[in-house]
């Protein structure tokens, strides 16, 4: 993983773990220990979903560039399978509640897609190459 994307990762998950946190002790207020298990269930899948997303474009732009998009557009095809699977295999779970499940993973993804791109426009990432010199020509 490159350097700037490690910062990108750290600095999400240094917004969007409180953020869960937070999450995770109102449902437990307002629904005990089932609204905890559903939020906390909630916000390390929502976690998950972007971190292995960032990890596998990584890991796919330093083997080659050109195999960025596909490895983006690969995991997250996996991951709404996997997603769609999970949530059917727990459709009539009384293991946790549902509704704090829904709130703390949609919190948490839009708290790591927020943190995520303000880091990214922050981050000093080089997008040209000057490695080869100036273009023919010139």
């Amino acid at each position: 993983m490159e350097s700037s994307d490690a910062r990108i990762v750290r600095g999400a998950l240094l917004v969007t773990v409180p953020v869960c946190a937070v999450v995770t002790a109102v449902a437990a207020l307002l629904d005990g220990l089932d609204g905890l298990y559903g939020a906390l269930f909630g916000s390390l899948l929502a976690i998950a979903f972007f971190a292995v997303t960032i990890v596998a474009v990584s890991v796919a732009g330093r083997i080659d560039p050109l195999l960025m998009l596909p490895a983006a557009l690969g995991t997250y095809v996996v991951k709404m399978g996997g997603i769609l699977v999970v949530l059917l295999v727990l459709r009539d779970t009384e293991a946790f509640d549902r509704g704090a499940f829904a709130v703390a993973t949609v919190i948490g993804a839009v708290a790591f897609m927020v943190a995520e791109v303000r880091f990214a426009l922050r981050a000093r990432t080089p997008y040209v190459d000057t490695e080869h010199g100036a273009p023919p020509g010139r």
